[in-house]
């Protein structure tokens, strides 16, 4: 297994208890090993250039929002 995602792509990370703070969109600065089974990554802030470590599954590539259902037309 290898990691799902590179150094300098986009990311959108999932809040903590800090929501406010930690979501948004970063930049993957580095790779680090896999721990718990769950690879790891160095991501800074592309807004105010805040770092932090995170798991794969707390963020996922830019631009790769959540699913929209899609409606079937109401009648007229």
């Amino acid at each position: 297994m290898s990691h799902k995602y590179s150094v300098g792509q986009l990311v959108h990370a999932a809040g903590t208890q800090f929501a406010d703070r930690t979501g948004g969109i970063y930049e993957v600065t580095r790779l680090m090993p896999e721990s718990n089974g769950e690879f790891g990554y160095r991501i800074k802030s592309i807004g105010s250039g805040t770092e932090r470590a995170t798991g794969e599954s707390q963020i996922r590539a830019a631009g790769a929002g959540p699913s929209v259902p899609v409606r079937a037309p109401q009648d007229r």
